[in-house]
Protein backbone atom coordinates (compact mmCIF):
# COMPACT_ATOMS: atom_id res chain seq x y z
CA UNK A 1 0.00 0.00 0.00
CA UNK A 2 1.14 3.22 -0.83
CA UNK A 3 2.42 5.87 1.62
CA UNK A 4 0.52 9.24 1.77
CA UNK A 5 2.10 11.25 -0.43
CA UNK A 6 0.86 14.85 0.72
CA UNK A 7 4.05 16.31 2.16
CA UNK A 8 2.97 19.89 2.73
CA UNK A 9 -0.29 22.06 2.92
CA UNK A 10 0.17 25.67 3.55
CA UNK A 11 -2.10 28.35 3.38
CA UNK A 12 -1.66 32.03 2.45
CA UNK A 13 -4.29 35.45 2.63
CA UNK A 14 -2.79 37.94 -0.18
CA UNK A 15 -2.47 41.47 0.33
CA UNK A 16 -3.55 43.86 -1.18
CA UNK A 17 -4.56 47.48 -1.56
CA UNK A 18 -7.98 46.80 -3.14
CA UNK A 19 -11.30 46.56 -1.04
CA UNK A 20 -12.01 42.87 -0.56
CA UNK A 21 -15.42 43.08 1.11
CA UNK A 22 -17.97 44.90 -0.82
CA UNK A 23 -20.29 43.59 1.16
CA UNK A 24 -19.55 45.50 4.40
CA UNK A 25 -19.03 48.85 2.82
CA UNK A 26 -22.66 48.06 1.07
CA UNK A 27 -23.80 47.49 4.38
CA UNK A 28 -22.20 50.59 6.15
CA UNK A 29 -23.50 53.06 3.19
CA UNK A 30 -27.01 51.78 3.01
CA UNK A 31 -27.63 52.50 6.77
CA UNK A 32 -26.70 56.00 6.69
CA UNK A 33 -28.99 58.35 7.54
CA UNK A 34 -31.07 60.26 4.73
CA UNK A 35 -30.02 63.87 4.56
CA UNK A 36 -32.43 65.90 2.63
CA UNK A 37 -30.49 69.36 3.71
CA UNK A 38 -27.44 68.71 2.71
CA UNK A 39 -26.49 66.38 -0.28
CA UNK A 40 -24.15 62.73 -0.07
CA UNK A 41 -22.40 62.89 -3.02
CA UNK A 42 -21.37 59.70 -4.62
CA UNK A 43 -18.33 59.14 -7.36
CA UNK A 44 -17.82 55.72 -9.63
CA UNK A 45 -14.55 56.38 -11.18
CA UNK A 46 -13.10 54.46 -14.13
CA UNK A 47 -9.60 54.77 -12.59
CA UNK A 48 -7.56 53.16 -15.77
CA UNK A 49 -5.47 55.72 -17.85
CA UNK A 50 -6.47 56.34 -20.98
CA UNK A 51 -8.64 54.04 -21.72
CA UNK A 52 -6.49 51.93 -24.48
CA UNK A 53 -5.07 54.76 -25.72
CA UNK A 54 -2.50 56.13 -22.47
CA UNK A 55 -0.63 58.12 -25.42
CA UNK A 56 -3.46 60.38 -26.05
CA UNK A 57 -2.57 63.31 -23.68
CA UNK A 58 0.63 64.52 -22.89
CA UNK A 59 1.57 64.45 -18.84
CA UNK A 60 0.49 67.21 -16.88
CA UNK A 61 3.29 68.82 -15.47
CA UNK A 62 3.52 68.76 -11.41
CA UNK A 63 1.78 71.56 -9.14
CA UNK A 64 4.53 74.08 -7.50
CA UNK A 65 3.78 72.39 -4.40
CA UNK A 66 4.98 69.40 -5.71
CA UNK A 67 2.26 66.99 -5.79
CA UNK A 68 1.99 64.25 -8.19
CA UNK A 69 -0.70 65.56 -10.73
CA UNK A 70 -1.17 62.11 -12.91
CA UNK A 71 -4.45 61.47 -11.40
CA UNK A 72 -4.87 64.08 -14.17
CA UNK A 73 -4.70 62.14 -16.95
CA UNK A 74 -7.25 60.01 -16.33
CA UNK A 75 -10.52 60.59 -17.96
CA UNK A 76 -12.35 59.58 -15.36
CA UNK A 77 -10.94 62.23 -13.57
CA UNK A 78 -11.40 65.61 -15.82
CA UNK A 79 -15.75 64.31 -16.22
CA UNK A 80 -15.46 64.59 -11.54
CA UNK A 81 -13.81 67.97 -12.36
CA UNK A 82 -16.98 69.13 -14.36
CA UNK A 83 -19.80 67.20 -12.67
CA UNK A 84 -18.54 68.68 -9.54
CA UNK A 85 -17.93 72.04 -10.89
CA UNK A 86 -21.39 72.16 -11.90
CA UNK A 87 -22.77 70.81 -8.80
CA UNK A 88 -21.32 73.79 -6.43
CA UNK A 89 -22.30 76.07 -9.34
CA UNK A 90 -26.09 75.00 -8.97
CA UNK A 91 -25.79 76.57 -5.05
CA UNK A 92 -23.46 79.33 -5.24
CA UNK A 93 -22.77 81.47 -4.03
CA UNK A 94 -23.39 80.65 0.06
CA UNK A 95 -25.46 78.49 1.89
CA UNK A 96 -25.22 74.86 3.60
CA UNK A 97 -25.01 72.87 0.55
CA UNK A 98 -22.65 75.08 -1.55
CA UNK A 99 -20.18 74.56 1.60
CA UNK A 100 -20.57 70.87 2.46
CA UNK A 101 -20.24 70.79 -1.86
CA UNK A 102 -17.27 72.64 -1.57
CA UNK A 103 -15.40 70.63 1.22
CA UNK A 104 -16.48 67.70 -0.61
CA UNK A 105 -14.77 68.74 -3.78
CA UNK A 106 -11.41 69.56 -2.02
CA UNK A 107 -11.47 66.19 -0.01
CA UNK A 108 -12.36 63.89 -3.22
CA UNK A 109 -9.82 65.42 -5.43
CA UNK A 110 -6.99 65.42 -2.49
CA UNK A 111 -7.73 61.63 -2.38
CA UNK A 112 -7.61 61.00 -6.13
CA UNK A 113 -4.17 63.05 -6.51
CA UNK A 114 -2.40 62.09 -3.43
CA UNK A 115 -4.22 58.42 -1.66
CA UNK A 116 -5.75 56.46 -4.32
CA UNK A 117 -3.44 53.50 -5.26
CA UNK A 118 -2.53 54.03 -8.87
CA UNK A 119 -2.69 49.89 -9.31
CA UNK A 120 -6.07 50.63 -8.82
CA UNK A 121 -8.46 50.11 -12.08
CA UNK A 122 -11.90 51.46 -10.24
CA UNK A 123 -12.96 53.67 -7.46
CA UNK A 124 -16.18 54.69 -5.53
CA UNK A 125 -16.49 57.64 -3.10
CA UNK A 126 -18.88 58.21 -0.49
CA UNK A 127 -18.54 62.16 0.67
CA UNK A 128 -20.97 64.27 2.68
CA UNK A 129 -18.49 66.85 4.49
CA UNK A 130 -21.54 68.51 6.76
CA UNK A 131 -22.36 64.93 7.92
CA UNK A 132 -18.52 63.90 8.19
CA UNK A 133 -19.03 61.05 6.20
CA UNK A 134 -16.09 60.11 3.43
CA UNK A 135 -15.61 56.31 2.55
CA UNK A 136 -14.04 55.01 -0.71
CA UNK A 137 -13.86 51.42 -2.30
CA UNK A 138 -10.86 50.44 -4.46
CA UNK A 139 -10.94 48.00 -7.08
CA UNK A 140 -8.64 45.89 -9.41
CA UNK A 141 -11.71 46.42 -11.73
CA UNK A 142 -13.00 49.16 -13.44
CA UNK A 143 -16.26 50.57 -12.62
CA UNK A 144 -18.71 52.98 -15.31
CA UNK A 145 -17.71 56.46 -14.43
CA UNK A 146 -20.66 58.16 -13.11
CA UNK A 147 -21.67 61.19 -10.63
CA UNK A 148 -24.33 61.65 -8.65
CA UNK A 149 -25.89 64.10 -5.73
CA UNK A 150 -28.70 63.06 -3.91
CA UNK A 151 -30.43 62.45 -0.10
CA UNK A 152 -28.33 58.93 0.03
CA UNK A 153 -25.53 57.13 -1.36
CA UNK A 154 -26.17 55.58 -4.60
CA UNK A 155 -24.83 52.42 -4.40
CA UNK A 156 -26.05 50.35 -7.41
CA UNK A 157 -23.06 50.55 -9.16
CA UNK A 158 -20.84 48.89 -6.24
CA UNK A 159 -23.87 46.03 -6.63
CA UNK A 160 -23.22 46.25 -10.11
CA UNK A 161 -19.45 45.57 -9.63
CA UNK A 162 -19.81 42.86 -7.32
CA UNK A 163 -22.51 40.88 -9.37
CA UNK A 164 -20.09 41.67 -12.45
CA UNK A 165 -17.15 39.57 -10.90
CA UNK A 166 -18.08 36.95 -8.69
CA UNK A 167 -16.41 35.23 -5.98
CA UNK A 168 -14.77 31.77 -6.81
CA UNK A 169 -12.09 28.97 -6.93
CA UNK A 170 -9.82 27.60 -9.39
CA UNK A 171 -7.93 24.39 -8.60
CA UNK A 172 -4.78 24.12 -10.45
CA UNK A 173 -3.40 20.70 -9.93
CA UNK A 174 -0.95 17.46 -11.34
CA UNK A 175 0.33 14.62 -10.08
CA UNK A 176 2.66 16.33 -8.22
CA UNK A 177 1.00 20.05 -7.14
CA UNK A 178 -2.12 21.73 -6.60
CA UNK A 179 -2.75 25.23 -5.99
CA UNK A 180 -6.74 26.22 -4.77
CA UNK A 181 -7.04 30.30 -5.21
CA UNK A 182 -9.84 32.50 -4.40
CA UNK A 183 -10.79 35.14 -6.79
CA UNK A 184 -12.65 38.07 -5.31
CA UNK A 185 -13.24 41.04 -7.78
CA UNK A 186 -10.63 40.07 -10.29
CA UNK A 187 -8.06 39.93 -7.56
CA UNK A 188 -6.72 37.13 -5.86
CA UNK A 189 -7.28 36.95 -1.48
CA UNK A 190 -6.24 33.66 -0.56
CA UNK A 191 -4.69 29.66 -1.63
CA UNK A 192 -4.31 26.61 -0.66
CA UNK A 193 -0.98 24.88 -1.59
CA UNK A 194 -0.45 21.16 -1.57
CA UNK A 195 2.91 20.02 -2.23
CA UNK A 196 3.91 16.06 -2.66
CA UNK A 197 6.52 13.68 -2.80
CA UNK A 198 7.94 12.10 -6.02
CA UNK A 199 6.65 8.76 -7.66
CA UNK A 200 7.82 5.41 -6.27
CA UNK A 201 11.14 4.14 -7.51
CA UNK A 202 11.05 1.79 -10.38
CA UNK A 203 13.97 -0.54 -9.71
CA UNK A 204 13.48 -4.09 -11.59
CA UNK A 205 12.18 -4.76 -15.13
CA UNK A 206 9.79 -7.19 -16.31
CA UNK A 207 5.76 -7.54 -16.62
CA UNK A 208 4.85 -8.39 -12.99
CA UNK A 209 7.39 -5.56 -11.67
CA UNK A 210 5.80 -3.27 -14.07
CA UNK A 211 2.11 -3.76 -12.88
CA UNK A 212 2.85 -3.54 -9.47
CA UNK A 213 4.95 -0.12 -10.23
CA UNK A 214 1.73 0.95 -11.44
CA UNK A 215 -0.72 -0.22 -9.04
CA UNK A 216 1.72 1.71 -6.91
CA UNK A 217 1.71 5.15 -8.73
CA UNK A 218 -1.78 4.78 -9.60
CA UNK A 219 -2.48 4.45 -5.69
CA UNK A 220 -0.34 7.42 -5.12
CA UNK A 221 -2.15 9.46 -7.45
CA UNK A 222 -5.71 8.47 -5.57
CA UNK A 223 -4.20 9.34 -2.54
CA UNK A 224 -3.11 12.63 -3.76
CA UNK A 225 -5.87 13.52 -4.87
CA UNK A 226 -8.26 12.76 -1.64
CA UNK A 227 -6.55 15.06 -0.54
CA UNK A 228 -6.94 17.50 -2.76
CA UNK A 229 -10.79 17.16 -2.84
CA UNK A 230 -10.60 17.03 1.28
CA UNK A 231 -8.85 20.38 1.50
CA UNK A 232 -10.69 21.90 -1.56
CA UNK A 233 -14.20 20.88 0.32
CA UNK A 234 -12.84 22.34 3.69
CA UNK A 235 -11.70 25.50 1.85
CA UNK A 236 -14.88 26.27 -0.40
CA UNK A 237 -16.66 25.62 3.08
CA UNK A 238 -15.21 27.69 4.90
CA UNK A 239 -15.04 30.72 2.30
CA UNK A 240 -18.63 30.55 1.45
CA UNK A 241 -17.79 30.20 -2.33
CA UNK A 242 -20.30 28.07 -4.64
CA UNK A 243 -18.26 28.50 -7.74
CA UNK A 244 -15.25 26.84 -8.59
CA UNK A 245 -13.16 25.97 -12.25
CA UNK A 246 -10.97 22.72 -12.61
CA UNK A 247 -8.05 22.77 -14.40
CA UNK A 248 -5.32 20.25 -14.46
CA UNK A 249 -3.94 17.06 -16.68
CA UNK A 250 -6.55 14.10 -17.50
CA UNK A 251 -4.99 12.07 -14.97
CA UNK A 252 -5.20 14.20 -11.71
CA UNK A 253 -9.07 15.15 -12.86
CA UNK A 254 -10.20 12.19 -13.25
CA UNK A 255 -8.78 10.80 -9.76
CA UNK A 256 -10.43 13.62 -8.30
CA UNK A 257 -13.70 13.45 -9.99
CA UNK A 258 -13.67 9.95 -8.25
CA UNK A 259 -12.91 11.92 -4.93
CA UNK A 260 -14.85 15.04 -5.14
CA UNK A 261 -17.47 15.56 -2.49
CA UNK A 262 -20.98 15.71 -4.04
CA UNK A 263 -20.89 19.15 -2.51
CA UNK A 264 -18.51 19.91 -4.36
CA UNK A 265 -19.26 18.31 -7.69
CA UNK A 266 -22.38 20.61 -7.41
CA UNK A 267 -19.83 24.03 -7.44
CA UNK A 268 -17.96 23.09 -10.34
CA UNK A 269 -18.69 25.32 -13.49
CA UNK A 270 -15.63 24.92 -15.60
CA UNK A 271 -12.91 22.81 -16.63
CA UNK A 272 -9.69 24.83 -18.64
CA UNK A 273 -6.60 23.41 -19.98
CA UNK A 274 -4.35 25.58 -17.86
CA UNK A 275 -0.21 25.54 -17.02
CA UNK A 276 0.06 24.63 -13.29
CA UNK A 277 2.86 27.51 -13.56
CA UNK A 278 0.94 30.15 -14.69
CA UNK A 279 1.20 33.51 -13.01
CA UNK A 280 -1.81 35.37 -11.17
CA UNK A 281 -2.84 37.94 -13.92
CA UNK A 282 -2.93 35.49 -16.78
CA UNK A 283 -4.63 32.76 -14.20
CA UNK A 284 -7.63 35.29 -13.56
CA UNK A 285 -8.02 36.92 -17.22
CA UNK A 286 -8.27 32.95 -18.05
CA UNK A 287 -10.65 32.25 -15.53
CA UNK A 288 -13.02 35.43 -15.18
CA UNK A 289 -14.87 34.99 -18.28
CA UNK A 290 -15.66 31.32 -17.84
CA UNK A 291 -16.67 32.69 -13.63
CA UNK A 292 -18.87 35.53 -15.54
CA UNK A 293 -20.64 33.20 -18.02
CA UNK A 294 -21.56 30.98 -15.01
CA UNK A 295 -23.09 33.95 -13.48
CA UNK A 296 -24.77 34.72 -16.17
CA UNK A 297 -26.82 31.34 -16.51
CA UNK A 298 -27.12 31.68 -12.86
CA UNK A 299 -29.05 35.48 -13.71
CA UNK A 300 -31.01 33.13 -15.79
CA UNK A 301 -32.14 30.47 -13.71
CA UNK A 302 -33.40 33.26 -11.38
CA UNK A 303 -35.59 35.01 -13.76
CA UNK A 304 -37.13 31.56 -14.07
CA UNK A 305 -37.66 31.64 -10.55
CA UNK A 306 -39.12 34.69 -10.38
CA UNK A 307 -41.87 34.13 -13.34
CA UNK A 308 -42.72 30.81 -11.19
CA UNK A 309 -42.98 32.76 -8.33
CA UNK A 310 -45.17 35.26 -9.88
CA UNK A 311 -47.18 32.78 -11.89
CA UNK A 312 -47.94 30.11 -8.79
CA UNK A 313 -48.11 31.08 -5.46
CA UNK A 314 -47.36 35.23 -5.06
CA UNK A 315 -44.38 34.60 -4.10
CA UNK A 316 -43.26 37.45 -6.60
CA UNK A 317 -43.56 40.61 -7.07
CA UNK A 318 -42.88 42.46 -10.68
CA UNK A 319 -43.02 45.88 -11.19
CA UNK A 320 -41.52 49.16 -9.87
CA UNK A 321 -45.14 49.58 -7.57
CA UNK A 322 -45.35 46.18 -6.35
CA UNK A 323 -41.50 45.77 -5.96
CA UNK A 324 -41.41 49.21 -3.84
CA UNK A 325 -44.03 47.73 -1.62
CA UNK A 326 -42.97 44.62 -0.69
CA UNK A 327 -39.52 46.35 0.12
CA UNK A 328 -41.38 48.99 2.41
CA UNK A 329 -42.93 45.56 3.77
CA UNK A 330 -39.34 44.02 4.40
CA UNK A 331 -41.03 41.14 2.39
CA UNK A 332 -38.21 41.09 -0.18
CA UNK A 333 -35.70 37.86 -0.13
CA UNK A 334 -33.78 38.98 -3.67
CA UNK A 335 -34.24 42.04 -5.89
CA UNK A 336 -34.05 41.72 -9.50
CA UNK A 337 -33.11 44.33 -11.31
CA UNK A 338 -32.09 45.13 -15.27
CA UNK A 339 -28.54 46.58 -15.15
CA UNK A 340 -30.76 49.61 -17.52
CA UNK A 341 -33.03 49.99 -14.99
CA UNK A 342 -34.11 53.44 -14.06
CA UNK A 343 -37.28 55.36 -13.02
CA UNK A 344 -38.83 58.28 -11.19
CA UNK A 345 -39.60 58.26 -7.59
CA UNK A 346 -40.33 60.02 -4.37
CA UNK A 347 -39.73 59.96 -0.46
CA UNK A 348 -40.48 61.16 2.69
CA UNK A 349 -37.78 59.87 5.11
CA UNK A 350 -39.71 61.10 8.27
CA UNK A 351 -42.37 58.98 7.82
CA UNK A 352 -40.45 57.04 6.23
CA UNK A 353 -43.03 56.59 2.92
CA UNK A 354 -42.25 55.91 -1.04
CA UNK A 355 -43.86 56.72 -4.15
CA UNK A 356 -43.19 55.63 -7.54
CA UNK A 357 -43.37 58.90 -10.27
CA UNK A 358 -42.78 62.63 -10.03
CA UNK A 359 -43.70 64.40 -6.72
CA UNK A 360 -47.39 64.40 -5.47
CA UNK A 361 -49.07 67.60 -5.00
CA UNK A 362 -50.49 66.54 -1.75
CA UNK A 363 -48.39 64.24 0.93
CA UNK A 364 -50.47 60.66 -0.32
CA UNK A 365 -50.29 60.06 3.53
CA UNK A 366 -51.25 63.20 5.19
CA UNK A 367 -47.76 64.23 6.02
CA UNK A 368 -46.15 67.83 5.25
CA UNK A 369 -46.06 67.81 1.58
CA UNK A 370 -42.86 69.89 2.45
CA UNK A 371 -40.56 66.96 3.39
CA UNK A 372 -41.20 65.17 -0.04
CA UNK A 373 -38.03 64.90 -1.88
CA UNK A 374 -37.15 63.37 -5.68
CA UNK A 375 -35.40 60.32 -5.63
CA UNK A 376 -33.84 57.55 -8.21
CA UNK A 377 -35.86 54.29 -7.83
CA UNK A 378 -33.01 52.23 -8.92
CA UNK A 379 -30.77 53.67 -5.93
CA UNK A 380 -33.74 53.36 -3.38
CA UNK A 381 -34.65 50.37 -4.21
CA UNK A 382 -30.81 48.90 -3.31
CA UNK A 383 -30.99 50.57 -0.56
CA UNK A 384 -34.03 49.63 1.04
CA UNK A 385 -33.29 46.01 -0.36
CA UNK A 386 -29.91 45.94 1.61
CA UNK A 387 -31.41 47.47 4.50
CA UNK A 388 -33.42 44.68 5.02
CA UNK A 389 -31.35 42.09 4.86
CA UNK A 390 -32.14 41.47 1.09
CA UNK A 391 -29.79 40.32 -1.78
CA UNK A 392 -29.34 41.98 -5.16
CA UNK A 393 -28.56 40.71 -8.65
CA UNK A 394 -28.18 43.18 -11.08
CA UNK A 395 -29.23 41.41 -14.41
CA UNK A 396 -27.16 41.76 -17.75
CA UNK A 397 -28.69 43.35 -20.74
CA UNK A 398 -26.24 42.36 -23.20
CA UNK A 399 -23.74 40.65 -22.40
CA UNK A 400 -21.38 39.21 -25.41
CA UNK A 401 -22.68 36.68 -26.97
CA UNK A 402 -20.69 34.62 -29.99
CA UNK A 403 -22.15 35.56 -33.67
CA UNK A 404 -24.01 32.43 -34.30
CA UNK A 405 -25.95 32.61 -31.29
CA UNK A 406 -27.11 36.46 -31.38
CA UNK A 407 -30.15 35.51 -34.02
CA UNK A 408 -31.96 33.34 -31.00
CA UNK A 409 -31.94 36.27 -29.00
CA UNK A 410 -35.00 38.65 -28.83
CA UNK A 411 -35.37 42.07 -31.05
CA UNK A 412 -35.89 45.27 -29.67
CA UNK A 413 -37.39 48.24 -30.85
CA UNK A 414 -34.17 50.90 -29.67
CA UNK A 415 -30.70 49.52 -29.26
CA UNK A 416 -28.62 46.25 -29.03
CA UNK A 417 -30.81 43.19 -28.83
CA UNK A 418 -31.44 42.13 -24.77
CA UNK A 419 -30.20 39.05 -23.31
CA UNK A 420 -32.79 36.16 -22.93
CA UNK A 421 -33.53 36.84 -19.02
CA UNK A 422 -33.29 40.95 -19.72
CA UNK A 423 -36.02 40.74 -22.21
CA UNK A 424 -38.14 38.84 -20.01
CA UNK A 425 -37.84 41.46 -17.12
CA UNK A 426 -38.20 43.88 -19.26
CA UNK A 427 -41.51 42.38 -19.87
CA UNK A 428 -42.59 43.29 -16.50
CA UNK A 429 -40.99 46.87 -15.94
CA UNK A 430 -37.72 45.94 -15.75
CA UNK A 431 -37.08 45.10 -11.76
CA UNK A 432 -38.83 42.61 -9.96
CA UNK A 433 -38.38 40.56 -6.97
CA UNK A 434 -38.42 37.16 -4.98
CA UNK A 435 -40.66 37.47 -1.67
CA UNK A 436 -39.66 35.92 1.78
CA UNK A 437 -43.47 35.75 2.87
CA UNK A 438 -46.68 36.68 1.11
CA UNK A 439 -49.11 39.19 3.06
CA UNK A 440 -52.59 37.50 3.77
CA UNK A 441 -55.34 39.47 1.60
CA UNK A 442 -57.86 41.51 3.85
CA UNK A 443 -61.23 40.63 3.07
CA UNK A 444 -63.61 43.62 3.10
CA UNK A 445 -65.91 43.45 5.96
CA UNK A 446 -69.72 41.95 5.50
CA UNK A 447 -72.48 44.64 5.38
CA UNK A 448 -74.14 44.40 8.56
Amino acid sequence: MATNPTQRIQRFDHDTEFTREIESHLSRLAALPPSTDVPYVTVNLDWQIEGTNPGRSPMPASDDDGVDTSARRRPAYRIFEEEMEAAIDAHRPRGAIFDSLSADAERITSFLESELDPAANGVVIVSCSANDVFEFVTLATPVTTGFRVGPTPSLTELVRVAGDHPTYAVLLADQHDAYLSFIKLAASTQSVVLESSGYPRKQQQGGWSQRRFQARADERVNAFARDIAEETRKALDSAGVEMLLIAGDEVITSALDDAFHPGVKDCIVGQLRLDIRIDEHELIAETQPVAEQAARDREAAIIERLQNAVGAGRQGATGAEDTLIALQAGQVETLIMNDDFSGTGWADYSLPAYGVGTLPERHPLGGDPSAIVPVTLEDEFVRLAIQSGASVMIIHSDVPVPDKEVRDLPDTEDGPPRTPASATLQDHGGVGALLRYVMDEVAPPENI
